[in-house]
C-alpha cells in the first residue's frame, strides 16, 4: 500500500470524524446562543431575579438522617446487579474455542467458581440478619 495514500485515507477519516462530531455540536451552541439572544434570556431584570419556591412549606431540617439499611440494601443491590453484569460476557466468553482448546470445563468451573463465592456472600449477609427489615 502506498503510504501517501495511507495518511490520505486517515486525514479523510479525520475529516469525517471532525464534521460528524464538531459541527453539530457548534451548530447547536451557536444555535442557543442564537436563540437566547433572540428571547433577551440573558438580559436579567427583577422579574428573572426573584427566587422561585414551589410546594408546601418545610415542615422540618432538611438535612435527616437515613436508616443505615438503605445503605446496606443499596449496596447489596449494587454487588449482585454487578455479577449479572460480569456473568453473561464470561458466560458468552467461555465458550469460545480458545478457552474449549485448553480445557472444555475451564469455563463452567470459573463461573461455578464465582456463584459460590457469591453465595457465601449471600448466606453470610443472610446470617447477619442484613437482608431483615424490622
Amino acid at each position: 500500500m502506498d503510504p501517501n495514500l495511507y495518511y490520505i485515507q486517515v486525514a479523510q477519516m479525520g475529516l469525517f470524524v471532525l464534521a460528524g462530531f464538531g459541527l453539530p455540536t457548534v451548530g447547536m451552541i451557536g444555535l442557543s446562543f442564537l436563540f437566547q439572544w433572540f428571547f433577551n434570556y440573558g438580559r436579567p431584570n427583577p422579574l428573572k431575579n426573584q427566587p422561585y419556591e414551589c410546594g408546601m412549606k418545610p415542615i422540618q431540617e432538611a438535612q435527616v438522617q437515613f436508616d443505615i439499611r438503605y445503605y446496606l440494601y443499596a449496596l447489596l443491590f449494587i454487588v449482585f446487579d454487578i455479577e449479572i453484569v460480569f456473568l453473561i460476557p464470561w458466560a458468552m466468553a467461555s465458550h469460545s474455542e480458545s478457552i474449549r482448546n485448553i480445557n472444555p470445563m475451564l469455563g463452567p468451573m470459573e463461573i461455578t467458581i464465582f456463584l459460590a463465592i457469591l453465595a457465601v456472600g449471600l448466606a453470610y449477609a443472610w446470617k447477619k440478619g442484613a437482608l431483615e427489615w424490622e
